[in-house]
């Protein structure tokens, strides 16, 4: 195999690899699911703390392609909760 033909293979995997991103992308918010950085930039938390958040059962994951994704409403029943807590 030459040169050449290497660099397009790697090239159309690449290209397929993007497009299996987008299409995981949309198949979340169609389902109305957050990812990880969307989850830590509503809450203002780091990674150590939304997987302890995980393990303690306070959110519950779904993996789509590797990556986890959260509930919209689970998210926000959690936030609704936070909030309730700090105000008391």
């Amino acid at each position: 195999m030459e040169m050449n033909d290497k660099v397009n293979l790697l090239i159309n995997v690449l290209a397929e690899m993007m497009n299996v991103k987008k299409q995981e992308k949309f198949v979340a918010h169609e389902r109305n699911l957050l990812d990880t950085n969307d989850v830590k930039s509503m809450f203002r938390i780091s990674d150590r703390t939304l997987r302890r958040w995980r393990n303690k059962k306070l959110l519950k994951s779904v993996i789509i392609v590797g990556c986890l994704y959260y509930r919209r409403e689970d998210v926000m029943s959690l936030m609704v909760s936070k909030f309730r807590d700090e105000i008391k």
